[in-house]
């Protein structure tokens, strides 16, 4: 797992290196710009002219560097820089003095207008433009002379470089204040920051590499509460199928979902178990659903519960028949918010202490009150989209988005549970404030009854005996790695039917890993 870091935990892995470790932050500066190069010679290899626009402070410094070493390897460099050369700090200015040494072209900005650039971009246009304007960000949206760079830089269509960060956003921010000068390729220092991996800002930021400068994993990782999963350490999370397992070993796993009209939930959540190799499924729904669910998933067991007049639960009557032998409990999927809904989830928060996944109208039921959850002997697992999340908290959606971070974790807290914040790039937060952001699936995964897929993968997996943190980071993988296989056939969304089929690929590629 990576490190995901925020403005101040790298400013305070910068000083640990430099103030406790003694490593001096020119030599910190010189590694960022020879990784930068690096990465610009890798991804535009054919590139020979270079147009480098540097702001005042140690992002700057490194474009400076970046300049140096560019002309010192053939190409021909323009570096603008928007500060005054008296006022650079010591790393900087002495990068500065370098450049000039080595016959870099510089040209200090000092003024409001911006005739030069416009007849470098005209006359002399670059095969790609460095920025290395802001470093870490900025919070507030561009202004003056940066919004109108940024917008004459956009304009000119040319690939850009950002250094750190795209200049206009906030490395410690998944938002975007304003204007923001677009990357092809951000070339970041150390770890991956904030802005990197979550939208919409990551989506401004191209690819995004991460070069080690010189500061030690130990430095980056104190502290450290976010993180960025790979498929090597998924793969490390697979529960055991041993070779003379059968399906008594595998578990059984309860779904308690659906209503008439909206049993394909339930169907969908079963399936999807069944793939992810739970031993036995039973699915209980309201008696008019049974013949439906009955028939989508023939490996699954049924049992029928009592149903109102419209078909939904009507109460739990019959749950206490078929509990014992569980080895887990997923509900909520097309069950609705009625009496007989709030019923039977209240009934099973008081009747089953076990591994229990909570999704979409079970999380609904617990609008504004996720302290219900709080104290149970196995934290749950609860898989909200934004809007579910937003009741959950008692929050506008628009507040759970800008946030999706603060907002699982506000929620893993108050419910001491495991909460998966379903979105691009899902994240899943534990209720000691540890956060793992998943990387697998995009919007090949934007079909109803994706969500429902997700349910019966978890739950799955939970059945299996993996803990909540574990089934969550496992499940979601698997999940949004089977999008994107599926995106291969389906050039829109994946229907989410499809899903299941595609789950046992996403695991074998992670168990050959």
């Amino acid at each position: 797992m990576l490190p995901v870091l925020d403005n101040e935990e790298m400013r305070e892995a910068d000083r640990h290196t430099i103030e406790d470790l003694g490593v001096p932050g020119i030599v910190l500066m010189e590694n960022a710009a020879t990784g930068v190069v690096d990465a610009l010679r890798e991804r535009f290899p054919e590139a020979r002219r270079s147009l480098i626009l540097c702001g005042p402070g140690n992002n700057g410094g490194d474009g400076l560097a970046i300049a140096r070493h560019l002309a010192n390897g053939g190409h021909d460099v323009f570096v603008f820089l928007f500060a005054d050369p008296e006022k650079l700090n010591a790393d900087p200015a002495t990068n500065l003095d370098l450049a000039r040494a080595f016959g870099v072209r510089i040209e200090v900005v000092a003024a409001e207008h911006l005739d030069a650039l416009d007849r470098v971009l005209a006359e002399e246009p670059p095969d790609v433009v460095i920025d290395a304007l802001l470093g870490t960000g900025t919070d507030r949206p561009l202004g003056g002379r940066l919004a109108q760079v940024v917008g004459r830089i956009a304009d000119s269509g040319l690939p850009v470089v950002a250094v750190d960060v795209p200049t206009g956003l906030n490395g410690s921010a998944a938002a975007i204040a304003g204007d923001v000068l677009t990357a092809d390729l951000t070339v970041t220092f150390a770890a991956l920051k904030v802005c990197h991996v979550l939208p919409p800002a990551c989506l401004r930021c191209g690819e995004v590499a991460v070069v080690d400068i010189g500061i030690p994993p130990q430095a980056l990782e104190r502290g450290c509460r976010l993180w960025w999963l790979e498929a090597g350490d998924v793969s490390l999370l697979l529960p055991e199928r041993p070779i003379d397992g059968h399906k008594g070993r595998f578990g059984h796993l309860l779904v308690v979902a659906g209503a008439e009209g909206r049993a394909g939930a339930v169907a969908m959540a079963a399936q999807a178990a069944v793939a992810l190799g739970t031993g036995l499924l039973t699915m209980a729904v309201p008696k008019p659903a049974v013949p439906v669910v009955d028939g989508a998933c023939l490996e699954a067991m049924t049992h029928a519960l009592t149903a109102t007049p419209q078909g939904a639960v009507a109460g739990p009557d019959g749950l206490e028949s078929i509990l014992d032998g569980m080895t887990a409990l997923a509900v909520g999927p097309g069950m609705g918010t009625g009496a007989g809904a709030a019923a039977t989830l209240d009934w099973i928060l008081e009747n089953w202490s076990g591994p229990l996944l909570l999704d979409a109208d079970a999380v609904n039921l617990l609008a504004e009150r996720p302290e219900r959850l709080a104290g149970r002997p196995v934290p749950p697992v609860l898989t909200p989209h934004p809007g579910e999340l937003a009741r959950l908290l008692g929050k506008a959606t628009e507040e759970v988005t800008a946030n999706r971070v603060a907002a699982a974790r506000e929620a893993a807290r108050r419910a001491e549970a495991v909460v998966v914040a379903k979105g691009f790039r899902t994240v899943v937060a534990d209720p000691e404030g540890e956060v793992w952001i998943n990387p697998t699936g995009d919007s090949a995964l934007a079909s109803g009854g994706s969500g429902d897929v997700l349910t019966g993968t978890i739950g799955a997996l939970l059945a299996q005996d993996l803990e909540g943190v574990r089934a969550a980071l496992v499940g979601c993988w698997l999940h949004g790695r089977a999008g994107e296989l599926g995106a291969e056939y389906w050039p829109t969304a994946v229907p989410a039917s499809r899903l299941p089929n595609l789950l046992a690929a996403a695991w074998r590629e992670l168990a050959e890993l």
